[in-house]
């Protein structure tokens, strides 16, 4: 089937990568644990960028509220 041909790609390229660790005995635990370590890696990266995106949102918040008072305050 479809899928598992496609499993069977991921691992050769898993078998040759450098990303591999190779604390495995086999292909599937090799894969299980790179799979852990990219999955790691790609949620603190989109934890940081919602960190980040947060951090933008609140200052805005924080300050918004103060904008219409000068400028109602100025006319």
């Amino acid at each position: 089937s479809q899928s598992s041909d496609t499993l069977g790609q991921i691992l050769d390229v898993l078998k040759g990568s450098t990303i591999a660790e190779e604390r495995g005995i086999d292909a599937s635990s090799k894969f299980w644990a790179t799979y852990k370590k990219a999955s790691t890696e790609y949620d603190n990266d989109f934890l940081d960028r919602a960190n980040d995106d947060m951090g933008i949102i609140l200052t805005f918040v924080r300050f918004f509220p103060r904008l219409p008072m000068q400028y109602s305050q100025a006319y």
